[in-house]
């Protein structure tokens, strides 16, 4: 069987789901989608971790088998972050 679909789990979430799934239930389909991620997905979305301070590191895997390590949200400009940082300060934990 393969489910496609989301479920974020933060609170929001659990108490105010309004997303959809589907499930297929086809083997080969769910197979093919397993290879497709144990072959692909490492080179085009990047690993999330924690390092050995216990600090978010992004991981970017290329083709060739080399690494970059990022420190910080990869690909979000300062901009962003200032606008993410503004956000934060409203009390909306709730939400979270």
């Amino acid at each position: 069987r393969l489910f496609i679909g989301s479920f974020n789990f933060d609170q929001r979430s659990a108490e105010l789901n309004t997303e959809l799934g589907v499930l297929i239930d086809n083997r080969d389909l769910a197979q093919r989608l397993v290879e497709v991620f144990q072959n692909n997905v490492r080179t085009v979305a990047y690993e999330v971790r924690l390092d050995k301070d216990g600090d978010l590191e992004w991981i970017e895997r290329n083709p060739d088998g080399s690494e970059k390590i990022y420190t910080s949200e990869p690909r979000v400009g300062i901009f962003t972050r200032a606008w993410v940082g503004f956000l934060s300060w409203f009390p909306i934990d709730w939400m979270l």
